[in-house]
Formats: C-alpha cells, structure tokens, sequence
C-alpha cells in the first residue's frame, strides 16, 4: 500500500510538473509576407484560428457580459492587439541576424469560422527591408509559452503579391535542445525567452 501510495504521489508530481508546463490556447497560424512594388518586405500578415475551447470561452463571456456581440467582438481584437504591442506581436523578425521593430498595427479584424475566431492583422516593419540584400527571416511563437502556435504544414507562408524575385517562404521546424528544454521549463510564469 505505502508503494502505491508513493507512486501515486509521484504521479501527481508529474501531473502537476506537466500542467504548469502546457500551453493554455492554441493558434493556427497563417503568415503573409507583403512585398512593395520594388520588392521589399514591407509588413507580415497574420491570421490566427484559435482553438474551439478557447473561441467558445471568449465568445460564451462574451454573450454574457454584452448586448451587443459584434461590438464587443471588435473590442477585444482592439485589447488583443493593444496586449501583444510589448512582445512584438509575437512576430520576431530578423534582417541580417538583427531582431528588426514592427510598427504599430492599425489594420485588423476578428471574425468567427464556424466556432473557432480568427484574428487577422497586418504587422508593418518599422523600416522596409530588401531580400535582395539582406537575409530575413521570422518567427511566430508566444515568448511566455502560455499559448501554443503552429503553421499548419497545409498552410505554408506566402508572398504577396507573387513575386519574380528569387524569394521563397518556408517553414523551419524548430530543434530545441535538451538545454533549451530545461531552460524553458525553468522559467517563471512572468519570464519570457528575450
């Protein structure tokens, strides 16, 4: 019995170890790179599907507390966006391995599919940059690890418009070390990977 009931225990430890760790939303995402005419990288589109538990949660309180849905739906896209200015929108950008600023984003909305939401924005870069001279690359991921966010394999990064340039989107999937693991796992709800 005193077997079980330490295995138990450590079962419970791991359990516990294991929901501090895990993501509390997850997101599709759908990114756009938007080209100028003259071919520099000008803003990154995003559209986010968040999860049914999540969409049904926001839009459920959402009912509750308002008369008017699509008012308050607006509202929190306003608050979302507001929210996500401090982590760069959780878009790293990088020109020539330098983290480059995005500009506020003023274009966005939020929509229902099905019963999921989906937040869409634009993310201008602070300064155009120019593929042709420069290496630039992004990413998309939360820095506090709360919500879990992933391409689709279906819905690879475009360019837009379609570009004669030598330019192409791909994904690169992520290989976190063993390091990397610990290191995340040690972090404090109020830390963040920058």
């Amino acid at each position: 019995m005193k077997k079980l009931l330490a295995l138990l225990g450590l079962g419970l430890i791991s359990l516990s170890l294991h929901v501090h760790a895990h993501p509390h939303a997850w997101i599709d995402v759908q990114s756009n790179v938007v080209l100028s005419d003259a071919g520099q990288v000008q803003a990154i589109e995003q559209a986010w599907l968040f999860d049914d538990l999540y969409s049904a949660t926001i839009l459920d309180g959402i009912a509750e507390d308002y008369a008017d849905t699509e008012q308050a739906l607006q509202q929190y896209a306003t608050d979302v966006i507001h929210n996500l200015e401090p982590y760069g929108y959780f878009i790293r950008l990088i020109v020539d391995d330098q983290r480059v600023a995005l500009g506020p984003i003023t274009q966005f909305t939020i929509d229902k599919r099905g019963s999921q939401l989906l937040l869409s924005f634009s993310a201008p870069l602070a300064k155009p940059a120019d593929p042709r001279q420069s290496a630039v690359s992004f990413s998309v991921y939360d820095p506090t690890y709360y919500i879990h966010m992933t391409h689709p394999a279906e819905s690879p990064p475009t360019l837009s418009p379609h570009s004669k340039l030598a330019c192409r989107a791909y994904i690169t999937q992520p290989t976190p070390s063993t390091e990397d693991f610990t290191r995340a796992f040690a972090l404090d709800k109020s830390d963040t990977v920058d």
